[in-house]
């Protein structure tokens, strides 16, 4: 999980003089009924500038502490606050909504990653704490039995990320306090249940708090071998790790490429292994080589597609399950594009369903209205790394990967994927529908 901060910024002292009205107001006024509050809300929401929507905000949920709009106001103040670079109010309002929910184990990863940031000892023992109960969080997650929209793996690997991510946010913690054999000793329980950059890098840097030099090297070289946020990032990590390295090679790093080579080999074999596990192949697919090579069954299990059959067209993968909420959204953004190139032969939309129990896939569709030509996967998502949902790849006339999304964002994604489909057409000589 990636951390990242906002820049620091002074909050305003008017603050302090509304609040002091705003809570005069609160005791000589009646508070009105629901209508007149929600009615209110509207009013402030409609509110363009972010300080002052910000103060507005902040003084109706001090005059209504159990509304029930509660959740949606300090959305909005912490959109305001982002805007702002208001750390101190980020960090307050992902509390208050952490508050509200208690469970809601993704607004208490956010509040995490924000107590993380923070220097002073007060607030890294509190993360330490929070740490910690997150982690108890997930082994009570862990003992429920699993939802029923997922398969067994798909569980299994949920909870071996969720885990892994309770693990590095102790480790970090440790790390910070200075407490070098706790922070080991999670950071490595974290890479055990799944890999990832920060646990990489993190580990990386408390071997070398500890004096331990060659760990150091081979956790920089996983970092680099996993996937990362930034260049200049990973340009920082590749310095660091080089010289480590060459310290203990007579001041050489001719080898260390070799060796994040290798640990990229290792990370691949993972990867393959857990994503064959949530979908393996079926029998017809065994010797399949090639994406081309795989056979799709229907619904009905009377026909089958392979993807060579599109062969000399631009194919467009949608990867997805009825389990995935993502997918809901995206959707409909998929259906406009296809509606888009619909009379274009060379571009091809499909589906492609990721659920381990495909007899839920035919009721989700009819109940949500989608067209029901989406096809079961077999071993394909598993072949292509498909470890996440959605996933939409397009492939070009060659059968070759030429665009990979894995998530999307709602208001980029259409934009995104039509000028990736258009390029797509144009190096391959087919003529792009007009939207």
């Amino acid at each position: 999980m990636p951390f990242s901060r906002f820049r620091p910024r002074r909050a305003a002292l008017l603050l302090l003089a509304f609040a002091g009205v705003a809570g005069l107001a609160a005791q000589t006024t009646p508070p009105p009924g629901p209508a007149a509050r929600q009615a209110q809300l509207r009013r402030l929401m409609d509110i363009a500038e972010p300080g002052q929507q910000m103060r507005a905000l902040e003084a109706f949920a001090r005059q209504y502490p159990k509304a029930p709009e509660l959740a949606q106001v300090y959305s909005a103040i912490l959109d305001d606050a982002t805007q702002l670079s208001d750390d101190r109010r980020v960090l307050f309002y992902n509390e208050k909504l952490e508050a509200l929910d208690p469970s809601d184990l993704a607004q208490r990863i956010k509040t995490l990653n924000l107590l993380l940031l923070e220097t002073d000892p007060a607030n890294q023992h509190r993360a330490l704490r929070q740490a910690t109960a997150f982690s108890r969080m997930v082994e009570a997650k862990a003992a429920e039995p699993p939802p029923k929209e997922l398969g067994p793996a798909r569980w299994r690997l949920d909870l071996a990320r969720l885990r892994s991510l309770a693990a590095l946010f102790q480790g970090t913690a440790a790390q910070a306090l200075g407490d070098y054999p706790a922070a080991e000793a999670q950071l490595v329980r974290s890479l055990q249940q799944s890999q990832n950059e920060e646990a990489a890098e993190h580990l990386a840097k408390v071997y070398l708090a500890e004096g331990k030099i060659p760990q150091a090297v081979n956790a920089f070289a996983l970092a680099l071998a996993l996937p990362g946020s930034t260049i200049a990032a990973r340009a920082a990590l590749r310095a660091q790790g080089g010289q480590l390295y060459a310290q203990l090679h007579h001041g050489s790093q001719q080898g260390f490429g070799d060796l994040i080579l290798r640990r990229f080999d290792d990370v691949a074999a993972r990867d393959a292994a857990e994503t064959a596990a949530l979908a393996p192949r079926a029998a017809a697919n065994a010797g399949a080589a090639s994406p081309g090579a795989f056979a799709l069954a229907a619904l009905d299990g009377k026909s089958s597609l392979r993807l060579s059959q599109d062969a000399g067209k631009v194919v467009v993968v949608d990867f997805w399950a009825t389990w995935c909420g993502p997918c809901l959204v995206q959707h409909p953004l998929i259906a406009a594009l296809r509606r888009q190139f619909a009379n274009n032969r060379n571009v091809i939309f499909l589906a492609v369903n990721e659920d381990e129990d495909p007899s839920r896939v035919a009721p989700f569709l009819a109940a949500h209205h989608w067209r029901s030509t989406t096809w079961l996967d077999a071993g394909l998502g598993a072949y292509l790394g498909v470890d996440s949902l959605p996933t939409t790849m397009i492939f070009n006339p060659q059968g070759r990967v030429v665009y990979r999304q894995s998530g999307f964002v709602p208001e980029t994604f259409q934009a995104e994927l039509r000028q990736a489909i258009e390029r797509t057409l144009a190096r391959s000589g087919g003529a792009a529908a007009q939207p």
